[in-house]
């Protein structure tokens, strides 16, 4: 099997987004870390649909921009990896030496993969024995062309891919450096929504690891659209007014309206996932939902969450964790950091 998930020096975080491209080194020894660098540059509208590379120039050309303003050379990274042609999961294996455990892995990801396991990067992490006498372990998978074709990206920028690693993985470690021993009762499980421009990653996390995860395909870029069709106005004047409102700061009434009318669609997803894991598992042991992501600066989507879901919902801080140095680094740029940088900071966490 390829390195793929949860593995020196730091390795430079890549996280190419369908909005931007995303760069971020973190400086770390001992499991403390301190962010160094991160340079985000927007892409064009339509780079990148789905897994879909339409703009390879483009990003390219952000790459080299990302990694010239950061002053990184050479550029020896993490990339990181989502989408719909990924998957996280949680297994329960009989257990055995390396060799039959990884032949259990092949069978398992064999028979629920959405794709065909001979064109699939298939690896996993030995999380332990569990109460039945047999071995968790967490795997992951994605097609191999999607990570040629990502990995392609950043060799024409000059730079060299190191490992890849799955984003759903990179926000999950985030996740537990920030609640460190809170995370330490077996019994407790979280929600980690990460709501992304167009997709929002569902991550159960519980007794230590990944327990369930989901794709669902709603995001901000829904709400932007929306607010173009009904407003007349291009995507990034549709952006300012999704975030920022008219020009005191306010949202008017037709923006709120089209927010409303999307987020409830959001928090239907939700409430449909939600229900699916805990029918599908008896667990109830949820006791807290963290959220990150762009999208969840969209005005009222914490306190929609935290009436819908009956728990605590805030924001995951990676900065709760991750040191910086303020004479680096705006306010501004921090708070963006916290809301959109997560997944590449946990992609910069990994070691060469």
């Amino acid at each position: 099997m390829q390195t793929f998930l949860l593995s020196g020096k730091n390795l430079v975080g890549i996280d190419i987004g369908l909005s931007a491209v995303k760069i971020a080194a973190l400086d770390g020894k001992n499991g403390s870390y301190s962010l160094s660098k991160y340079i985000q540059i927007n892409l064009p509208e339509g780079a990148i649909i789905e897994d879909e590379i339409q703009k390879p120039e483009d990003i390219t050309a952000a790459i080299v921009e990302a990694a010239n303003q950061a002053g990184i050379s050479p550029l020896v990274c993490c990339l990181g990896i989502s989408g719909p042609n990924t998957v996280a999961r949680k297994l329960q294996l009989a257990g055995g030496d390396a060799e039959e455990i990884e032949d259990q892995v092949l069978w398992e990801a064999e028979q629920y993969l959405p794709f065909d396991i001979e064109d699939s990067t298939v690896d996993y992490h030995l999380v332990g024995e569990n109460e039945g006498g047999g071995v968790d372990v967490i795997v992951a998978a994605a097609k191999k062309d999607v990570i040629v074709n990502f990995k392609e990206l950043i060799e024409e920028a000059g730079g060299v891919v190191k490992i890849a690693d799955l984003g759903i993985i990179a926000v999950t470690n985030v996740f537990e450096l920030v609640m460190g021993d809170k995370l330490n009762d077996p019994e407790k499980s979280y929600l980690i929504l990460d709501m992304g421009a167009q997709t929002t990653y569902f991550i159960i996390y519980k007794g230590g690891m990944i327990v369930f995860t989901k794709e669902m395909n709603v995001g901000g870029v829904m709400i932007t659209e929306e607010i173009q069709r009904q407003m007349g106005v291009n995507y990034n004047e549709a952006e300012d007014l999704k975030i920022t409102g008219d020009e005191n700061g306010n949202l008017p009434e037709e923006i709120l309206e089209i927010i409303d009318d999307v987020v409830e669609t959001f928090f239907s997803e939700i409430k449909k996932t939600i229900d699916f894991y805990i029918s599908s598992t008896s667990d109830e042991s949820l006791v807290s939902c963290l959220v990150t992501g762009g999208s969840a600066l969209i005005p009222g989507i914490l306190e929609g969450l935290e009436a819908l879901l009956g728990v605590d919902v805030s924001v995951l801080n990676p900065f709760d964790a991750i040191s910086y140095k303020e004479k680096n680094f705006s306010e501004e740029e921090i708070n963006q950091i916290a809301y959109q940088g997560v997944q590449v900071l946990g992609l910069a966490m990994r070691k060469n």
